[in-house]
């Protein structure tokens, strides 16, 4: 075996070894976030159970776009990873500037649709129920600002042309892992929309 396909074998080794142990960092992580959410759903459906919690719930629209917008946020960031398996860096780099404008447009509209509801006339205090809005929204919108500090780093990462086999290797895991979470969390909240549009008592 010549030194060139020996180090490239190394190279792909090497990845998947970093590949694995980020893995169990994103289940750790992942697993973590789920008992926060899973929790707050659990207390979603209990108190739907009582009537004096319970009552008729109006989406906002806004919440209808930002829902979109994140779905194709989660398409842009695919696209983004593809470019990247193709040592694409300045395509990768452009794509995940869209993703990273679309995770900002989300929240945006997401404390827009908050504000919307607010001053819709909705008593909240006669409708405890129509706090999971703001109590979903808001917790899930953390956890966004925390996937955008791992775009932010693959965008300052990838903004000069990469340096080295080494230095692409270690983007690509760090890419594979920001998007794992950032497909999480989108699943996330299409599971709690979805909770809000259809679940009854």
């Amino acid at each position: 075996m010549s030194v060139g396909a020996q180090l490239s074998k190394d190279g792909v080794t090497r990845e998947h070894e970093m590949n694995s142990l980020s893995l169990v960092t994103v289940i750790v992580i992942l697993a973590t976030v789920t008992m926060t959410f899973g929790a707050m759903i659990a207390v979603f459906f209990y108190r739907s159970l009582a009537p004096r919690f319970w009552g008729h719930l109006k989406i906002s629209p806004i919440l209808w776009l930002t829902t979109a917008i994140l779905v194709v946020s989660s398409f842009t960031f695919e696209k983004a990873r593809q470019r990247l398996a193709q040592n694409d860096q300045i395509g990768f780099h452009r794509l995940i500037r869209w993703t990273t404008g679309l995770a900002v447009a989300f929240l945006v509209g997401q404390a827009a649709a908050g504000f919307q509801i607010l001053h819709s006339g909705v008593v909240l205090a006669n409708n405890p129920h129509s706090w999971f809005i703001f109590l979903f929204s808001g917790l899930h919108g953390i956890h966004i600002v925390a996937g955008l500090i791992g775009l932010a780093y693959l965008l300052i990462r990838t903004k000069e042309p990469a340096s080295g086999p080494r230095f692409q290797m270690t983007t690509r895991v760090v890419a594979r892992s920001v998007s794992i979470c950032w497909h999480y969390l989108d699943f996330l909240w299409l599971l709690m929309f979805t909770l809000l549009l259809l679940w009854k008592r």
